[in-house]
């Protein structure tokens, strides 16, 4: 099927009308863990399909709601920090992308010490999906309150200088598929304040330069890396037209992931298994939230690079 084809969109929006009567969750066969996740995802796709389906935002934001902790993070049988902060993270930019919002945040918690800040290290930079996930959290909590948190915004942004290379950020350079994930991580915290992305228009040339040669691997969070990074090339006016048939390209690969029952799986012939810590689904090749979240996301974003007239939105990640 091509991009271009709104087919694909009718049969996704039919699977996710399917799995909201099956509350939210993981698969149309089933599997209802890990519950404040699933409607997490669940509203960005809400968002990603709004012109064509008002789904309930009202049952989203009670369920998500249900799972705020009185430490003031969203907690769903986890204790791990990380893991927290991520899922905390993503209940809330659920509820932004429903309308509503939650500023209330104990940065102290896991942010005490803002001159020793834990992923703030050389250590953690050499794997810059990880420091890169972490960074773009506390940006995250941090534009909550800009205005009182704007020296906080812009010092981060300054000790990030230390990791910048030409082409990304890491202490030692990565391989491939983690310096792209690391840079789509830096991106999504740059995005959530509106990072004038002009300021740093030669590393994004030479990544962009990169990009162009290779090929993103298979599976949910390569192909969506790939997209968020390539696309910023058209925000800085760089090689549109080669940028624009590179996405399109690769919309197309992603629609092989998409199965008969209208949902994405991350990859090609099984569902995610895991998310945080927890078991999701057994693998099965079929329609999961998470890939289809995954790759709708990276589809918005090449509908809306590429103006091909799909009138999808872009969710708040």
């Amino acid at each position: 099927m091509d991009i271009t084809n709104k087919n694909w969109i009718l049969n996704v929006v039919t699977f996710l009308k399917e799995i909201e009567k099956k509350n939210y969750s993981w698969t149309l066969s089933g599997y209802d863990t890990a519950k404040l996740s699933a409607v997490a995802l669940f509203c960005k796709c809400s968002k990603i399909f709004e012109n064509y389906h008002k789904f309930n935002t009202d049952n989203m934001s009670k369920i998500i709601k249900s799972y705020k902790n009185n430490n003031t993070f969203y907690i769903d049988n986890i204790n791990d920090r990380n893991n927290i902060i991520a899922e905390t993270r993503q209940a809330i930019s659920g509820l932004i992308n429903i309308g509503e919002t939650d500023n209330n945040i104990n940065l102290n918690l896991f942010y005490p010490d803002l001159n020793k800040l834990y992923f703030m290290n050389n250590y953690n930079w050499n794997n810059p999906w990880d420091a890169g996930a972490q960074l773009s959290h506390y940006l995250f909590f941090l534009q909550l309150n800009s205005e009182s948190n704007q020296n906080k915004i812009n010092d981060i942004l300054e000790k990030l200088n230390k990791y910048n290379k030409l082409d990304g950020w890491y202490y030692d350079r990565p391989s491939d598929h983690v310096l792209i994930n690391g840079i789509m991580k830096v991106f999504t915290g740059l995005d959530i304040i509106n990072y004038d992305y002009n300021l740093i228009k030669p590393i994004l040339i030479n990544i962009c330069d990169y990009m162009l040669k290779i090929n993103p691997s298979s599976g949910g969070c390569n192909l969506y890396d790939f997209v968020y990074v390539l696309k910023k090339g058209i925000k800085i006016e760089y090689k549109i037209d080669e940028i624009k048939n590179k996405l399109i390209m690769i919309g197309n690969i992603i629609l092989q992931y998409q199965h008969h029952d209208g949902g994405f799986s991350y990859n090609k012939n099984s569902t995610t298994v895991m998310m945080y810590g927890k078991r999701i689904t057994p693998g099965n090749k079929q329609g999961g939230i998470h890939g289809t979240t995954l790759m709708c996301m990276a589809l918005c974003m090449i509908d809306n690079s590429c103006k091909l007239g799909l009138n999808l939105n872009v969710p708040i990640s």
